[in-house]
């Protein structure tokens, strides 16, 4: 698909501002995490919490197959049904002292997407925002003087399951940056390969790699690293509209690509 360097940034360049100004294929499609906030309304609190705890169960499920993120039964409308019908969840004054670990695994064996590591994780967290960081992720922000970089080691070193990984700890940190506080240093966290912009990059490249080979991802998340610090990009930039192609590539994001690529050309 993509014939060399420069047509990659042509590409990159133009999904970029255009998922910016919301025109195009972003007229219609956007990330689900962002329309889960947009649609609850949630103040920044409430949003970092919302975002926060839902990044643990993330993940992928012990069949090695990465939950939905879109759709009626995908994983961002289950969080928002969450949000509205059990907030209990999302506070972690209320798990941590009152509720407790096994009420949540008992109220999680409920959901079908959830698998057996979820409510264990999301308790943990919960707990670590309570004593860590007063109570909730702005604490973290707070402590972090809200330096991305600085966000992103403190997750590392904490006991923060779900969250503290290669993949999720960007995707956390665009998550703040995005929709509860500016960071600075935003160009120096890195673009997160998950699932889907593994596939984006392999159908993009026309490559012959694998998910499950630890070398094939390594090269993956090298070379964009690589790419935005040579191209001076900020990664989060990039990987938003590469991300919500991804997701919706066999219902249009693939032919959006193609007729984007011709106009490069």
């Amino acid at each position: 698909m993509i014939r060399d360097e420069s047509e990659l940034l042509a590409l990159v360049s133009r999904l970029r501002r255009a998922q910016q100004a919301g025109k195009g294929f972003f007229t219609t499609h956007s990330l689900p995490e962002y329309t889960a906030v947009d649609e609850l309304d949630l103040t920044a609190t409430e949003a970092a919490r919302f975002l926060t705890l839902s990044l643990v169960p993330f993940h992928a499920h012990p069949s090695g197959q990465p939950k939905p993120q879109v759709g009626r039964a995908g994983f961002w409308r289950v969080c928002t049904n969450l949000w509205q019908q059990h907030q209990w969840v999302y506070d972690p004054h209320r798990l941590v002292t009152s509720e407790g670990e096994g009420e949540l695994e008992r109220f999680f064996d409920r959901l079908s997407i959830m698998d057996p590591y979820d409510a264990h994780w999301w308790f943990r967290s919960a707990v670590t925002l309570y004593e860590r960081f007063d109570g909730g992720p702005e604490g973290l922000l707070r402590q972090a003087d809200h330096v991305a970089p600085h966000a992103a080691r403190l997750v590392r070193r904490a006991v923060l399951p779900g969250i503290a990984d290669a993949v999720s700890t960007p995707l956390w940190i665009r998550l703040m940056h995005d929709r509860v506080a500016s960071l600075a240093g935003m160009r120096w966290v890195s673009l997160p390969v998950d699932h889907t912009l593994f596939a984006v990059t392999t159908a993009l490249g026309d490559l012959t790699v694998d998910i499950e080979n630890h070398d094939d991802r390594e090269t993956i998340q090298t070379f964009w690293d690589v790419f935005c610090e040579k191209h001076k990009l900020v990664p989060s930039r990039v990987e938003k509209p590469l991300r919500i192609v991804g997701l919706y590539w066999h219902r249009g994001g693939r032919d959006y690509v193609e007729s984007v690529l011709e106009e490069c050309r």
